[in-house]
């Protein structure tokens, strides 16, 4: 669908609308279920049917992100926008985009910086696409932190106002 025309279905139906999720989406959230249990069920607690808002539309077509888990309540929030990249992850950027361009291989940190610069992202839509564990996604977000890169807000509550990004 067109962006005009997703707006338009949108604004006729706003948020009274669920989506079931598309399959690539369901694989995703089968594996999350394994990796992290914990963030499965904060999403998803008995609702096995993967109900979404009509708002999550952009994200869940086939160019998309995904769904964005970003309001966990009761795990810690793994999400990222480059206003979470942090000065002395600026001054690391042009390198790691030089790289990049080379077609040389990053460590992971430097993908996850790579990611957040192009587009908000979660740890977990970023360890499943490029095969990492979330135990050691979680450490590298706490390396990346302890360097002064990134910046790691936990809670809900102070990650809302970066949503917006």
């Amino acid at each position: 669908m067109s962006d005009a025309t997703i707006a338009r279905i949108q604004e006729e139906f706003a948020a009274s609308i669920l989506l079931e999720l598309p399959p690539r989406e369901r694989a995703f959230m089968e594996w999350l279920r394994s990796e992290d249990a914990q963030v499965y069920n904060d999403l998803w607690s008995d609702d096995e049917d993967l109900l979404v808002s009509l708002l999550h539309l952009p994200a869940l077509q086939r160019a998309g992100e995904g769904f964005p888990i970003c309001e966990l309540e009761s795990a810690p929030n793994y999400y990222f926008t480059k206003r979470h990249i942090l000065k002395d992850g600026v001054d690391a950027m042009p390198a790691i985009l030089d790289r990049a361009e080379r077609g040389e291989q990053l460590s992971v940190g430097e993908g996850l910086m790579f990611e957040v610069l192009k587009r908000p992202l979660d740890l977990w839509h970023f360890c499943y696409r490029y095969g990492v564990p979330v135990d050691m996604g979680k450490h590298v977000v706490a390396d990346l932190v302890a360097r002064g890169w990134l910046v790691h807000l936990v809670q809900r509550e102070d990650l809302a106002k970066y949503l917006d990004d």
